[in-house]
């Protein structure tokens, strides 16, 4: 019962913002409404897991379906443009790591795991493998983060974006159109196991990135291109935004004064650097400024991917920065950082 007044206020607060004009109005009404549930209801609310994992898998699928052969070719040719403008993010986050550790007083381990952005899962792994670093603040900091992400890159996106993109817009069949019904299951089930071989080697968030594989691979292959229909993109948003609201709802009551105001300005000089970073990439590039900066926002994936799909901006490109910014940090990143930690300790204990 209590899920089902959740749902409810959900969709009562996304609809009521969409009539008023409010950008991504099935993210913000959830989240608005889940929190507001949470400190007014008497019963603590939960929201099955499988239900955000659905979501995930849904703008999974769309930003999978915006993987042309055209596009593809076009990130090929921006591969260097991708490798430079994150490296450049990271060493920024680095960085400001160390102002971090000074707001907050806590150790220079605790402050780089913090820092490190699109990673959460991997760095809060690492906190609870290093004695020298603190579980609660690198948890509370990487999760943070997505929700100053979520309430400031959408603003700063809205303000600037012209409704249109570098990359021309083609209108493809959505996908009940484009496919008969037995290859819409066939892909479902491709994307179900892809995600459990992801899960089982501990990729972060398998039930995006798998059904991005999927479609990737389908539509080269296939060259048979299709779009998610809106009202599900909306019930994605919807699922996703009701666990982002109780989250936050969650953290609220941990975080100490000293710990928020850390945070805050660590994300706030985070987004501002990225700022300064991507309008000195809209000289050097033909990108627009939207598409750059959404491909350089310092936040989860998916959130990000939902702003760039409201903005109409491109999704390729910005999930593309994004995918190998993850692998990146998960293949590079982590292990050297995991080695420094290392080294730190070895230094200490001699």
């Amino acid at each position: 019962m209590v899920q089902v007044l959740l749902i409810v206020s959900a969709l009562l607060a996304g609809f009521i913002l969409m009539k008023v004009g409010m950008i991504l109005p099935w993210l913000f009404g959830p989240i608005i409404a889940a929190v507001l549930f949470s400190k007014v209801s008497n019963k603590k609310a939960t929201w099955p897991h499988v239900l955000g994992d659905a979501g995930l898998f849904i703008l999974g699928a769309q930003i999978g379906a915006t993987f042309t052969n055209e596009v593809v070719m076009d990130i090929k040719n921006d591969i260097l443009n991708i490798i430079i403008l994150n490296i450049m993010i990271l060493l920024a986050a680095v960085a400001l790591s160390l102002l971090f550790a000074r707001i907050v007083d806590c150790s220079f381990e605790t402050a780089l795991l913090s820092s490190i952005p699109g990673a959460l899962s991997q760095m809060i792994v690492m906190a609870e493998e290093n004695e020298k670093a603190s579980l609660l603040v690198v948890t509370l900091s990487q999760t943070s983060r997505l929700l100053f992400v979520i309430m400031i890159v959408p603003l700063i996106s809205s303000l600037h974006h012209s409704g249109s993109s570098s990359h021309p817009v083609h209108r493809q069949p959505v996908i009940f159109e484009a496919l008969e019904i037995w290859t819409i299951i066939g892909l479902i089930i491709a994307m179900l196991l892809v995600c459990w071989l992801m899960t089982k080697i501990h990729l972060p968030v398998p039930q995006l990135l798998a059904p991005i594989l999927v479609i990737i691979i389908w539509n080269l292959i296939t060259d048979v291109t299709f779009s998610t229909p809106y009202f599900l993109i909306a019930i994605a948003q919807v699922m996703f935004g009701v666990r982002i609201g109780l989250q936050m709802y969650s953290l609220s009551s941990q975080l100490s004064k000293r710990l928020f105001i850390g945070i805050l300005i660590q994300n706030m000089m985070l987004i501002f650097v990225t700022l300064l970073i991507v309008i000195l990439f809209t000289w050097i590039t033909v990108h627009p400024f939207n598409d750059l900066f959404l491909s350089a926002a310092p936040g989860g994936m998916a959130q990000i991917i939902i702003v760039g799909l409201e903005t109409r901006a491109n999704v390729a490109m910005i999930s593309s920065y994004h995918i190998f910014r993850i692998f990146f940090i998960l293949l590079i990143v982590a292990p050297f950082v995991q080695y420094i930690l290392k080294a730190r300790q070895i230094d200490k204990s001699i």
